[in-house]
């Protein structure tokens, strides 16, 4: 039929007929409608045997929205010279990214020497709790290399040993012994293998120019025996940690129950109070420059002896972090490896603890205000009456976190680091510059912004969410368009699958935190999840969403957040929620949670200022409002054991 229609083409152009036109339109016609059938059936055909295999489902997703893009670059330019050469590319590939710290170092190194410790020497910052028992290893029983080699997944590419992961764990039970004694041995003589510590390097291509090297991501392959070696250490550090309560409550990053989540209820819980109080609350989000990858080794492992590591072990964490190298790899081709002398290892097991375990003392220098961290995203923040008190304690503190910062090596992005002025608008609006002067050690002054994006979420002066929610309709709604133009490719299981794991769990985010925003704003939520709905069902927009909701068997978006609200009491209960969140609710309740079946109370919460569902919980038990009658079209519900179980039953009676 394609070459019917390229003659019909011919025949025109020699000919110049009408009559010749309209056979040629008829027939390109007919073979672009045969075309989007075939392509249709196509995906229809393989989504529909993919349901069930998630990985397969969202790659053939990605490839109906959009054709496939080879992340791998052919051609990078560097110094204005283009390289084609993979072996080219790869070195300058492995050149930047290993240079982007040193660089760093080097530019800002020599200005700032006098006033840092030397490697090796802690920081006066550093404080330890009274730990009383030196930690140390414990010898790895066979049991536990058995089932985190078993663990492996199959889909893990094999780091410079080239053992696959597939290997490992089809094998386990034949190499779990010698590998059990390869790693005691490790921990027993502080020594690891050159290779355990050598990563092979992927780039990655972000967004922008695919010939700039500066727009790609380094993706590091560490070998998968070096990660189970690293899994090992890290569950006895890990709970050695924990044992002690040495982390401060102040990280929500990389801890078991913690979230950006929890971080951001935190954080706007104390702002909404300040609100409450008739306060003003200023904040400063510090911008860490290439933080996990500029940890001095020599400050990180004087950290780790004063959290209690002793001498032996701490041989072993040398080892650890020196003589570290990568190398990238593109297209067949390895670049020549180059040393690591700086950071922690980026797609190491151990990393993540490590850097919170450096940046662990940083609360320790704001006595008069509030930090919290997730990883490296840090905010300062303090409530008080009138403008002039409140940058008074702001400039205090941030000097005293600059210091910290250059005594611990790290570097600040002060062209990055912004502050916020929080308040009601009443109180806002009676400023004649609603501003926060901070300054900086450098002479300069920091950035104060009206909106900015915390831990995914989009923050303003009055905690309404307007531009958050604003924001996330201009996200989905092209997403959604785009999905429209291939609803065809589509059958109704699919785009109900689609809506479900794509598009819902972006408005799920954070909806606890957002949960008080004015209606005004939580309606334009609702009209996004009608379009959602009338998507997967493929009905007009005269179709009442309640009839879709029921014909889909979903809630209504006001009754997901209280679900993903009861959700987070339930969480409190059973103790699965950070302390400084456990503290803010009640943990007794009119009718006490058993292991036995049996009616639970149904909470309901009432602020009498604000319907805040979400950050804000008073300190008081008695503000609580919490009231025991249960709403009579729920089902009698429901025990410790059997909440989570009951959840999909439990939210279709909100």
């Amino acid at each position: 039929m394609y070459q019917l229609r390229d003659s019909r083409w011919s025949n025109f152009k020699s000919t110049g007929s009408m009559n010749d036109h309209y056979e040629y339109r008829k027939c390109r016609n007919e073979c672009t409608k045969q075309t989007k059938m075939a392509k249709a059936h196509y995906f229809n055909e393989n989504l529909n045997n993919n349901i069930s295999n998630p990985r397969n489902f969202w790659r053939t997703i990605s490839n109906i929205q959009a054709p496939p893009v080879h992340s791998q670059p052919a051609v990078v330019k560097v110094n204005n010279q283009t390289l084609q050469h993979p072996l080219d590319v790869a070195n300058a590939f492995n050149d930047y990214f290993v240079g982007c710290a040193t660089t760093l170092i080097a530019k800002l190194g020599n200005d700032m020497q006098s006033e840092r410790p030397h490697a090796g020497q802690a920081p006066t910052t550093v404080q330890s709790p009274c730990i009383t028992q030196e930690f140390s290893f414990r010898p790895v029983p066979v049991s536990v290399v058995t089932k985190l080699l078993r663990k492996q997944k199959m889909k893990y590419q094999s780091g410079p040993d080239q053992i696959p992961a597939m290997l490992l764990k089809i094998s386990a039970p034949a190499i779990a012994n010698p590998v059990a004694t390869l790693i005691n041995e490790s921990l027993a003589t502080g020594y690891i293998p050159k290779l355990w510590k050598t990563a092979r390097v992927v780039p990655i291509h972000k967004s922008g120019d695919s010939t700039l090297v500066s727009n790609y991501r380094p993706i590091s392959l560490l070998p998968v025996m070096s990660k189970v070696l690293e899994k090992c250490v890290y569950t006895q550090l890990r709970d050695y940690y924990q044992y002690w309560n040495y982390l401060t409550p102040d990280q929500s990053g990389f801890r078991p129950n913690h979230s950006t989540t929890t971080a951001l209820l935190k954080v706007c819980n104390d702002i909404q109070a300040g609100m409450e109080q008739g306060n003003l609350t200023g904040a400063i989000f510090l911008d860490f420059a290439k933080a996990f990858d500029t940890v001095d080794h020599g400050i990180l492992l004087e950290k780790l002896k004063n959290s209690g590591i002793g001498d032996r072990t701490l041989t072993w964490f040398q080892s650890y972090v020196s003589d570290r190298s990568q190398y990238v790899s593109i297209s067949g081709s390895s670049s020549l490896p180059l040393p690591v002398t700086c950071g922690v290892p980026q797609g190491s097991v151990l990393g993540p603890l490590l850097f919170i375990i450096f940046i662990n003392d940083l609360p320790n220098v704001c006595k008069a205000s509030t930090v919290h961290m997730y990883a490296d995203d840090t905010v300062i923040y303090t409530s008080k009456p009138n403008l002039p008190q409140l940058e008074a304690v702001l400039q205090e503190q941030f000097t005293e976190v600059e210091k910290w910062i250059k005594n611990n090596k790290l570097f600040l992005n002060t062209d990055k680091t912004v502050t916020m002025l929080f308040g009601t608008a009443p109180k806002l609006h009676k400023l004649q510059n609603p501003h926060l002067c901070v300054g900086t050690i450098s002479n300069g002054t920091l950035t104060t912004v009206t909106s900015l994006k915390y831990l995914g979420m989009w923050l303003d002066p009055n905690l309404s969410f307007g531009p958050h929610i604003e924001k996330l309709s201009s996200k989905l709604y092209p997403k959604l368009g785009a999905l429209y133009r291939n609803k065809s490719c589509l059958s109704p299981a699919v785009r109900k699958q689609i809506v479900q794991q794509m598009l819902m769990p972006a408005i799920d985010y954070g909806d606890v935190v957002y949960a008080a925003a004015p209606q005004t704003h939580l309606h334009k939520l609702t009209t996004l999840y009608n379009s959602f709905c009338r998507f997967a069902l493929q009905c007009n927009y005269m179709t009442h969403h309640c009839d879709m909701l029921k014909q889909l068997n979903w809630p209504s978006l006001e009754s997901r957040r209280t679900l993903h609200l009861s959700s987070l009491v339930f969480k409190s209960i059973s103790g699965k929620l950070p302390p400084y969140l456990n503290r803010l609710l009640p943990q007794q309740l009119p009718h006490p949670i058993t292991s036995d079946p049996g009616p639970a109370p149904y909470l309901q919460y009432h602020n009498t200022k604000r319907q805040w569902l979400g950050p804000h919980f008073p300190t008081e038990h008695h503000n609580y409002g919490i009231t025991s009658q249960t709403p009579s079209n729920l089902p009698p519900v429901l025990s410790h054991s059997k909440f989570p179980v009951n959840i999909p039953q439990y939210r279709m009676h909100l």
